[in-house]
């Protein structure tokens, strides 16, 4: 596939080809792909990103803007050129995120058009277009240039899991939220009618009397709005108590959405890991489940030996990340993040037959021998695949390819 004339629709065999358009969706969306153009994309455009900002916060120094307004905004200008290529090429690859599906492509480019990370992406270009084909004077628009710290919300998992908790926990903040507006109603209307003959310009108006709601119940407390009457001073203190309980409210609601979307992600990884592994892929899901409960964590530093050849296999080992490098002739393996080691030795209760060394510092899941004999005793599907493997598998064993040859 060529063009945008082959694609009748995005379910078509074209669209499924492995053409450019597959591979450049590979380069520019593919997340955690260990094609090197991925990662090196991803790193240039958050280099860019970074020296946009940069060159906003600078421009605003009177003394730097001015001396170097020249080169300022011939960096804008290549900028906004490889921002506006992202932006088109991120368009027409995006067809390839609905194979499966029998859509036109013009409307899946459409679809991703108004996605909220394509908005985000048309916006960091748009202010440059408006200021420079429109004649009218633009440049608070400039401002919208700082969105383009936005973009890293794209290449930073951090960034995107804040996004995915406050969409996860919106009805507990509008919630939490609600109830905060609430008390800033009352506590602003009872104050304005304690204070506002003591004090007639500060508390004016209830509105007038919000600026010290919002003050007080925040904590913050900037002391230019104070109560001075004996019934002000008890709602004052009233409404600060509160108002360290009602702020600490959505704080833990975010810090609970924080602590469930990690743990969410980390067993989705854990459950990939395990269902690699082809005895333990035909599992039912709950079995899975628990064998993704009874992994624990390891961490093996550069050139440290995890198993020797010759000892007892007693366990077997999911990479979560790092490198180990596998003794096995006629040259070493080399294991990366999903690999396993160690499986077949543990189901046949023998010993290693290669030594397994940290090739970088790793961080290893293990499943013991005990949590193992464990899974036998409840599953008749297992002990029937395990015996299976023992009669069926070769003598050798010492990394992932090994042991799925030795299940097929």
């Amino acid at each position: 596939m060529t063009g945008e004339g082959s694609d009748s629709n995005v379910n078509s065999p074209a669209s499924r080809s492995g053409g450019p358009r597959a591979r450049l969706y590979t380069i520019l969306e593919a997340p955690g792909d260990r094609d090197p153009l991925n990662r090196i994309v991803d790193v240039g455009l958050v280099l860019l990103i970074a020296l946009n900002v940069g060159a906003v916060i600078l421009e605003t120094v009177e003394t730097i803007g001015r001396a170097y307004a020249e080169f300022f905004y011939a960096f804008e200008a290549l900028s906004v050129l490889v921002f506006t290529a992202e932006y088109g090429l991120r368009v027409w690859v995006s067809v390839e995120k609905l194979q499966a599906a029998p859509i036109k492509p013009w409307r899946a480019r459409l679809r991703y058009m108004v996605t909220p990370l394509a908005l985000i992406d048309l916006l960091a270009v748009a202010p440059f277009y408006l200021t420079t084909f429109i004649g009218i004077d633009l440049r608070f628009m400039r401002l919208f240039r700082l969105l383009r710290i936005l973009k890293l919300t794209r290449h930073s998992a951090a960034l995107s899991m804040v996004g995915t908790v406050i969409y996860s926990e919106r009805r507990a903040l509008t919630a939490s939220v609600t109830v905060m507006l609430v008390l800033l109603v009352v506590a602003s209307g009872l104050m304005y009618f304690a204070e506002r003959r003591a004090q007639p310009e500060a508390f004016a108006s209830i509105p007038h009397a919000m600026w010290w709601g919002v003050a007080t119940l925040t904590t913050v407390g900037f002391g230019d709005v104070t109560p001075v009457t004996a019934v002000g001073k008890v709602l004052g203190a009233v409404a600060m108590v509160l108002g360290i309980g009602m702020f600490a409210m959505p704080a833990g609601i975010l810090a609970s959405g924080f602590s469930q979307e990690i743990k969410s992600r980390d067993f989705v990884i854990e459950w990939r890991m395990v269902a690699k592994v082809p005895v333990f892929g035909r599992l039912e899901a709950s079995l899975i489940a628990d064998i993704v409960s009874m992994l624990k964590p390891q961490v093996a530093i550069q050139g440290e030996v995890i198993v020797r050849e010759g000892e007892q296999a007693d366990c077997m080992y999911f990479i979560a990340s790092g490198e180990c490098e596998v003794d096995v002739s006629p040259k070493p393996a080399i294991l990366g993040p999903g690999d396993f080691f160690g499986a077949i030795e543990l189901f046949k209760h023998d010993r290693r037959h290669a030594t397994v060394r940290a090739r970088a510092t790793c961080q290893l899941l293990m499943l013991t021998g005990d949590d193992f004999d464990d899974l036998l005793g409840r599953s008749e599907n297992l002990n029937q695949a395990i015996m299976r493997i023992v009669n069926d598998s070769p003598s050798h064993q010492g990394h992932r390819k090994i042991d799925n040859d030795a299940d097929k």
